[in-house]
């Protein structure tokens, strides 16, 4: 047997054993998450024949166009060349397999016939593979000292990648390095052999092309044989890992962005879910999710598609005041527990072989209990968004959360025992506190104007300009009353014409929702809808302050049937200033902050409006937050913590009033009656510990500050000044 048949035979035999043995291997771990995804439940609103066309254009801008990636520019950047540099190298698995049976001459069909300016298709590609392989090495590069300044070792949980797998990454850097090291020594022998399809490969030719020049003929056949081979093992290796860890992102991506909710094209705005039967429920009925299997299948694509990047992590509220929730570990943890139980749920194995893993419960009853998901956990979240807005690949962390709370709440009964007053309030008095629908109207007593209140049935709506939703805080909590008379003054100001039910109003449901308490929630949304549409709201159009019923009425009534032009009181009143019908000359000459508000910002995009009310006012001197707008800091009230104690790590509104007060403001103003009373917690400790020394910080509703602008200096009036906290809605 000659030299050159031996070679041939080992570059055969061998490389067609690494393609049998890794295609194989994937194969079956591709089969078994195929299946795995496919006994997951079923959720209409997320099919990929009713959700592609909706969401087509989103995956393309997200996906190839690195949208989410690159509002972190360094590793954004890193990963666009890593990516790109990914896809154009599948070529070389191309020429590697032909090279396999045809041998080092192999070139791909074509490519050197097509021409244009002197420049062949294989130019374009060899250059392409070359300059992309080297950018790739680039950005492996800046992982690697990403990965180096957030190692969790030195940085505990300040660091995104607490909690992830870590050597997890560092095998996909090795193996990216190895993937390019491999090609590019190929190319390089074939170059030295006379066979390099093109000359604009200047690595490969130049460099390692250039290097093997002087070798023997046999010998660089041989390096040449063993490279493919070992290139092939490379690959191969890569796609089974990848099947297996993180890194499978890169298949489920395409799925997950086609797949999502059609709705939600941009912000996050409503939760997802079944209408609630209660009349047809059986023994066998699950409300919620109290078993991984009960997730719907775009959750188990969720699950897959996590790269543990920690960006959610990086911006939790929860994780960053202490508390044990990170959106991505419980991402990972809800994974992890999906795959141990994958081959009970496919019938691979029995109950015997299964063991533990189908008897631990999804979530304890009691923090530290044995369970996927630890009591705490789930109950320190405030559904602000921020984990959803961060991830680059689209996962719905509060879904998930919600989801399982839900199961907890409704079959189990299961939930912060302080809460339990909030629902009670809810379901017999309509709003959290119990203050009981007859006192809903005794806020505009102290108005010198009325306010039309429409009664049920009447169909009066049309003849008004809008409906003032007030809520359940603007009308019964003593703070928020304030705001809500302020704007209704505003209003009244600017001649709009309007009215509100009163009496009638009630609980959108929010809190509940968000706790969990699902078929409350869904009762309170078919009440409202149905005197929503009797007083004739589908023919005007609803003006809410409170971001909570604001994004319940806009976002989560349509699946109930109730559809509504809702606005929210910045948007009114930016545009009455825009219209020159509300105009402020009294000079405020004051430093002020302005706080987003999650279900304002996040949830609706709503951001530019809140400011430009406040910028109407003259004298005062805005500054930003290091986070505001998209990446703004919750409050701490969300998810209806507003109504549990908050007893694990630092508070979550003191976090958000130390970063306002970094900028040394006169004044802190906000657009949602739970944040202003997070915040004026806040400053109210930070006083009563007398880290604010003689300055006083007020926290106004940017309705307050309006009515502060347009009002005319106090001396000038020949009155005391307005005591903090007043409002000039109050006045006379």
């Amino acid at each position: 047997m000659t030299d050159e048949t031996l070679l041939t035979l080992f570059r055969v035999i061998a490389g067609t054993a690494t393609l049998a043995f890794f295609g194989a291997w994937a194969v079956r771990r591709g089969t078994f998450l195929v299946q795995l995804t496919r006994a997951a439940q079923s959720n209409p609103e997320r099919n990929i024949g009713t959700a592609f066309r909706a969401n087509i254009r989103h995956a393309l801008v997200n996906i190839l166009g690195h949208k989410k990636l690159l509002k972190w520019t360094l590793s954004g950047v890193a990963h666009f060349w890593v990516m790109y540099a990914f896809f154009v190298l599948q070529t070389t698995v191309l020429e590697a397999i032909g090279e396999l049976y045809v041998g080092p001459s192999f070139q791909l069909p074509l490519l050197n016939a097509i021409e244009l300016f002197g420049i062949t298709a294989y130019d374009v590609l060899g250059f392409s593979q070359d300059m992309l392989g080297l950018l790739s090495l680039t950005g492996i590069a800046i992982f690697a000292g990403i990965r180096f300044a957030q190692n969790p070792a030195g940085r505990g949980r300040g660091s995104r990648f607490a909690g992830s797998n870590l050597n997890q990454g560092w095998w996909v850097l090795s193996a990216e390095v190895l993937v390019v090291w491999t090609l590019w020594t190929a190319h390089g022998v074939r170059y030295a052999k006379g066979f390099a399809p093109t000359d604009a490969a200047l690595i490969s030719n130049n460099i390692f092309g250039e290097a093997m020049l002087g070798i023997a003929p046999l010998t660089l056949e041989w390096i040449g044989a063993i490279n493919l081979v070992a290139h092939l093992a490379i690959v191969g290796g890569f796609l089974v890992f990848t099947l297996h860890s993180k890194h499978l992102h890169i298949i489920t991506i395409p799925f997950q962005e086609l797949t999502r909710d059609p709705n939600r094209t941009t912000a996050l705005g409503k939760l997802t879910s079944e209408p609630i039967d209660l009349e047809n429920m059986t023994e066998e009925t699950v409300l919620g999710v109290g078993a991984i299997e009960q997730f719907t299948f775009d959750r188990f694509l969720d699950f897959q598609t996590c790269t543990e990047c920690g960006r959610c992590q990086s911006q939790c509220p929860a994780w960053n005041t202490g508390k044990p929730l990170s959106p991505k570990i419980l991402i990972q943890d809800l994974r992890d527990h999906m795959y141990a139980k994958g081959p009970f749920l496919l019938g691979k194995v029995d109950e015997a072989e299964a063991g533990d893993v189908i008897n631990i419960p999804l979530v304890g009853d009691a923090p530290g209990a044995a369970s996927v998901i630890d009591y705490d956990v789930l109950w320190s979240c405030t559904t602000c968004g921020a984990c959803v807005e961060e991830c680059p690949v689209d996962i719905q962390h509060v879904d998930t959360i919600v989801d399982m709370r839900r199961y907890k709440a409704m079959m189990e009964s299961s939930f912060p025992a302080e809460a339990g007053v909030m629902l009670k309030n809810v379901e017999n008095s309509g709003d959290p506190w119990g203050v009981g629908q007859s006192k809903r109207e005794e806020w505009t007593n102290k108005l010198d104007f009325d306010i039309p209140v429409l009664e049920p049935g009447a169909q009066q709506g049309g003849q008004y300009e809008y409906i003032f939703w007030t809520g359940c805080a603007g009308a019964v909590d003593d703070r928020s009353v304030k705001i809500t008379q302020a704007t209704a003054q505003l209003l009244h100001d600017a001649d709009v014409s309007f009215a509100i039910l009163g009496k009638h109003e009630t609980c959108t449901g929010d809190p509940a929702r968000r706790l969990g308490m699902e078929y409350l929630f869904q009762m309170l949304a078919q009440q409202n809808v149905e005197l929503l549409k009797s007083v004739g709201a589908d023919r005007t159009k609803i003006v809410a302050w409170c971001p909570h019923c604001f994004n319940t009425l806009k976002n989560e009534y349509p699946d109930f049937d109730g559809n509504f032009e809702v606005l929210h009181h910045s948007e009114v009143l930016a545009k009455l200033i825009d219209e020159g019908r509300l105009v402020a000359t009294n000079q405020l000459d004051k430093r002020v902050t302005y706080h987003d508000p999650c279900y304002l910002g996040r949830h609706n995009e709503v951001y530019s409006t809140p400011r430009q009310v406040v910028n109407a006012v003259p004298g005062l001197q805005p500054t930003e937050m290091t986070r505001c707008r998209s990446n703004g800091f919750c409050c701490g009230a969300g998810g209806a913590r507003m109504w549990m104690e908050e007893n694990i790590g630092k508070r979550v509104n003191m976090e958000r009033v130390d970063e306002a007060l970094e900028l040394d403001p006169e004044l802190i103003t906000t657009a949602c009656p739970y944040c202003t009373t997070m915040l004026e917690d806040g400053i109210a400790q930070k006083t009563q510990e007398g880290a604010l020394g003689d300055g006083q910080v007020e926290v106004l509703d940017i309705s307050e500050v309006l009515q502060r602008g347009r009002m005319l200096p106090m001396a000038a009036q020949g009155v005391a000044p307005v005591a903090a906290g007043e409002t000039a809605g109050e006045e006379g």
